[in-house]
């Protein structure tokens, strides 16, 4: 025989004799507890780390860029009240100062999400998620009136407001 399988017959033999021992009853009591709490305490330890592993929170990165601050402060408020209620999902703001940067920033990989407007830059890989607003404004001016351009609305009353 080589050596190799020597060594393999040996190891065997040994864990034979001691599963023989366990059984029989031949171990002194002391080690037979030790032999059979071991494994049942690495059980518990592995079930232990995996529910604490599966059931934390996802945390994803959101760049945020305006001039004003206001998306920021929202995406803050949100991520604040996914925080308190205990969501699965967690939100970290970055503040990228303006969304043209927020979305440079999401194209090179620095973020899971960003508030961007659709416009900007190559976001061929990006898939909506939430669309907050799309602004329109419509005027309509009643036939054979003057207005030609906004600068016509000086001094005008719209909607309850003065220009």
């Amino acid at each position: 025989m080589q050596r190799e399988e020597l060594q393999t017959v040996a190891v065997s033999a040994g864990f034979a004799t001691v599963l023989v021992a366990i059984f029989t009853g031949r171990l002194p009591r002391w080690l037979r507890i030790v032999l059979v709490a071991s494994p049942v305490a690495l059980a518990c330890g592995a079930g232990l780390f995996g529910y604490r592993h599966s059931t934390q929170p996802t945390t994803l990165t959101v760049a945020v860029g305006s001039l004003d601050g206001s998306a920021s402060q929202l995406m803050s408020a949100l991520a604040a009240q996914l925080a308190s209620t205990g969501a699965p999902v967690r939100l970290k703001v970055v503040e990228k100062g303006t969304v043209l940067e927020a979305s440079k920033a999401f194209s090179a990989g620095q973020a899971d999400l960003a508030i961007a407007r659709d416009d900007l830059e190559d976001l061929s890989n990006a898939q909506t998620v939430v669309v907050v607003t799309r602004g329109v404004v419509l005027l309509i001016a009643p036939p054979g009136n003057s207005m030609t351009s906004m600068d016509d609305l000086k001094g005008m009353t719209i909607g309850g407001r003065r220009w």
